[in-house]
C-alpha cells in the first residue's frame, strides 16, 4: 500500500540558486546532501507538510536517469492568504502573474530554473 505522505522530484539547472530562490518563498529546507558530487537539497512548503520536494541538478538526473531527466510536474500550491505569497513572490521572480478570480484566485510564477508552478487561494 501507499503511504499518505510522498515526494516530488524536481531536475534544475542550478541547486543553489534554487535553493536560495525557494527558502526565500518561505520554504522550509529539511535536508541537504551531495550524490556523486551533485548538491540537492528536500524542502517542504510549510513544516507539518507531508509532501517533500526533492531538488535534484539535472545533469546528475541525465547521468542516472536520463529516461527522466525532462519530465516536468504540473504543481498546484494552496494558500490561505494569496495577496500576502503573490507580493512576496512578485517580488522574487519576473515571472509572477498577476492574481485572477476566475475560476479560483490564482497566479502562476517560474522558479529560477523555468519551472512554473500554480498557487490556488481559499
Amino acid at each position: 500500500m501507499f503511504r499518505k505522505d510522498f515526494g516530488l522530484m524536481l531536475y534544475v539547472a542550478d541547486v543553489a540558486t534554487e535553493k536560495a530562490f525557494w527558502s526565500a518563498a518561505g520554504f522550509v529546507i529539511i535536508s541537504e546532501s551531495e550524490m556523486m558530487g551533485f548538491d540537492t537539497f528536500d524542502m517542504k512548503p510549510h513544516a507539518d507538510s507531508t509532501v517533500t520536494i526533492t531538488v535534484f541538478a539535472k545533469e546528475f538526473i541525465q547521468q542516472v536517469s536520463p529516461e527522466v531527466a525532462d519530465n516536468v510536474p504540473s504543481i498546484l500550491f494552496e494558500v490561505d492568504e494569496i495577496e500576502a505569497l503573490h507580493k512576496n513572490i512578485s517580488a522574487l521572480t519576473d515571472t509572477c502573474s498577476p492574481v485572477t478570480e476566475m475560476p479560483f484566485k490564482t497566479f502562476n510564477f517560474a522558479s529560477p530554473s523555468g519551472l512554473y508552478f500554480a498557487v490556488k487561494g481559499n
